[in-house]
């Protein structure tokens, strides 16, 4: 069995205080790797501790590295050591997670058609690429499991998609059903300070974000390079119509 961690970038919201772009970003690991993958990040946790000080119990949030807001044991740390930080998990999560996959949907809600619902676009997206992955490649069965408390939309969609998922077709008619039925239950939540694979997706939703949407301010730390260090690990080939595979529609 696999399982997916996911977080997201941005928000759902259309208008002028909303975010420009609904970033969502899935880690796969098998259940298999689990226990090496956690022994990896526990290790990567206390070098974090004895080179920057900062205690294995405080969540990694990569936004607040930048901008400290809520965390004030990062307010204890230099901020260009905590952009080291965020380097350095950047770095580490291919060399710890070496036989999982990332997937990767942005929206850019300056493209997408007037209507169209943000978060039901992100996560179907999302849920089809991982079920497509646990299909034709696993051949196994998955869950997923989200930042935070279950949401009560994605379930609803989620359970939809398991009855009624159109998918578009070359052939007549123009698109059939192709039901996620491969990924099981409704979809779990956790809370990121209880949970490293959750604060690694964190890491890896923020760095897209930062490649996608550069901020003048911060180009002289180089975030908008930090994601193209996680290329090995990125599931390509769930779009064939980008070069590291992000779904953009």
């Amino acid at each position: 069995m696999y399982i997916m961690y996911v977080d997201e970038s941005g928000d759902t919201g259309i208008s002028p205080h909303s975010s420009k772009h609904f970033i969502l970003s899935g880690l796969v690991i098998n259940q298999n790797d689990w226990d090496k993958f956690l022994a990896r990040l526990k290790a990567f946790r206390k070098s974090i501790k004895d080179t920057y000080g900062l205690n294995q119990r405080t969540e990694i949030h990569a936004k607040e590295l930048l901008r400290v807001e809520k965390l004030m044991e990062y307010k204890k740390i230099a901020k260009k050591d905590r952009v080291k930080i965020l380097k350095d998990y950047t770095s580490q999560i291919p060399l710890i997670f070496d036989t999982a996959f990332i997937i990767n949907v942005c929206i850019d809600k300056e493209t997408i058609a007037t209507g169209r619902d943000v978060f039901e676009l992100g996560w179907g997206r999302m849920l089809q690429r991982y079920d497509t992955f646990l299909k034709k490649d696993a051949k196994d069965k998955g869950v997923v499991i989200v930042d935070g408390i279950s949401n009560i939309k994605l379930m609803t969609l989620h359970r939809k998609m398991r009855v009624y998922n159109p998918v578009p077709s070359r052939i007549t008619p123009p698109s059939h059903n192709v039901p996620i039925d491969n990924v099981l239950e409704d979809v779990f939540g956790r809370e990121s300070h209880h949970s490293y694979f959750i604060q690694t997706v964190d890491v890896i939703a923020y760095t897209l974000f930062r490649k996608e949407f550069i901020k003048g301010s911060l180009k002289k730390y180089g975030l908008e390079f930090l994601f193209d260090k996680l290329d090995t690990i990125l599931l390509k080939k769930a779009s064939n119509a980008d070069p590291q595979g992000i779904v953009r529609q």
